[in-house]
């Protein structure tokens, strides 16, 4: 028998670890939240509906070899291994797109979700080589009690990092994060 050696990208072996992660699992096949999302900008404070529909998170373990891909290549070696994911869906105003990532961790307060997705960079921020592009995603970092509505934070320029234990940490850019307030499942 021959073999043929190759050699692997970081991004490449993320991915095909990814694909293989555990997720988590309790016999719901997926969850549905509704929120008001508000963010401030130069014009002022707008309010928007988002749906968030996930069907596949995460464990905090479960994420933790995300954590080498990210330290190997960064941001981009990132969205590389996990976009296009599926793991749900995502509706913000009129805006609609699938999830890349969703990390679920158990706390004292509820459940507290880290939802990901690779945004799609504008033509300005490229063409004027904007700083904004070393923040590759978009993040909803929420937190749904067991019982009544939960509340979070919207990061439309977003970069990540991992700790050792799997836990998801958000760094945006500049601005202040937007508010999400009345999570609640319908």
């Amino acid at each position: 028998m021959r073999t043929f050696p190759f050699r692997m990208s970081a991004a490449a072996a993320g991915c095909l670890l990814v694909f293989t992660l555990p997720c988590l699992g309790d016999g719901n096949p997926s969850k549905e939240f509704r929120a008001t999302v508000e963010i401030t900008t130069e014009q002022g404070t707008r309010s928007k509906p988002v749906t968030v529909i996930i069907s596949r998170p995460l464990t905090a373990e479960a994420a933790r070899p995300l954590r080498d891909i990210l330290e190997k290549g960064g941001q981009q070696a990132l969205m590389a291994a996990i976009r296009g994911q599926n793991r749900g869906r995502l509706s913000l105003g009129g805006i609609e797109g699938s999830l890349d990532l969703v990390v679920a961790d158990k706390t004292s307060e509820g459940t507290r979700y880290i939802v990901v997705t690779a945004r799609n960079p504008r033509y300005e921020e490229i063409n004027e080589n904007r700083p904004t592009l070393d923040y590759p995603f978009a993040v909803l970092d929420f937190v749904v009690p067991d019982f009544g509505s939960g509340e979070g934070k919207f990061y439309p320029h977003a970069a990540l990092s991992i700790d050792a234990d799997g836990h998801v940490k958000v760094d945006h850019y500049e601005s202040e994060p937007g508010r999400i307030k009345d999570i609640k499942a319908p």
